[in-house]
């Protein structure tokens, strides 16, 4: 009963018929990491996404220069891994265990049979995708804008995503300096610099390890206000 409750936590087996549901229990393959264990590797062969039932994870990316950029957390019950598994090619990132984690894995060629025969399911991944797409083009709008939009986007979205997961104190974001450099690839004295500013707005407050937001709701509006001076 424990998956068949972890399944139905999943987006992507939202309010399906049990069908899907008893399909899927049949073929899933239960995994657990410790923090810091690599769950998927960049550019590694993508067989298998996973349903995360418990913990967070890190997704990052590491480009033709070789730098790295974080590209976010991700709290259970969320899902990684689903790109490879749909293209068929190689992982686009690699995702880091932060907490300890469980997951349900489900391989390629059990996922397609079940979006073939479940419609529903297909549904979910159709519009968790385009939510990504959403994420992705408001992402680029606030770091198209200046690094106090940047980093207003990447503070409001992760404290959403804590609220949604429901974990204790979601204001109090687990962001190192090194960690929001590495999320905006920028430069620790322009970090410094925008965070000074920010904290004497009292919209959050930062000791170097973690960042509490103070107003989330002044926060969010810091990048609607950088795009309405631009018309």
């Amino acid at each position: 009963m424990a998956r068949l409750d972890d399944l139905k936590a999943s987006f992507l087996f939202h309010n399906v018929p049990q069908g899907a549901l008893q399909e899927a229990l049949q073929v899933i393959t239960e995994r657990h990491y410790r923090a810091g264990d690599t769950i998927l590797e960049q550019d590694a062969e993508g067989e298998a996404l996973h349903l995360l039932t418990r913990g967070v994870v890190r997704v990052s990316r590491v480009s033709l220069g070789s730098r790295e950029r974080v590209m976010g957390d991700v709290y259970a019950p969320g899902v990684v891994g689903e790109t490879a598994v749909l293209g068929g090619g190689e992982r686009s990132a690699t995702v880091v265990a932060l907490t300890d984690v469980t997951t349900l894995m489900l391989y390629r060629s059990h996922f397609r049979q079940i979006l073939r025969r479940h419609p529903d399911v297909l549904w979910n991944l159709s519009v968790m995708l385009v939510q990504r797409v959403t994420h992705l083009n408001d992402e680029l709008i606030a770091f198209g804008l200046n690094t106090e939009a940047a980093l207003s986007h990447v503070f409001t979205t992760l404290y959403r995503q804590r609220v949604q997961a429901q974990v204790p104190q979601p204001e109090v974001l687990p962001l190192s300096t090194q960690d929001i450099m590495s999320r905006i690839s920028s430069s620790r004295e322009t970090v410094s610099r925008v965070m000074r500013k920010l904290e004497g707005q009292k919209l959050l407050k930062s000791n170097g390890q973690t960042v509490t937001l103070l107003d989330p709701g002044g926060l969010e509006n810091v990048t609607m206000e950088e795009a309405d001076s631009l018309d």
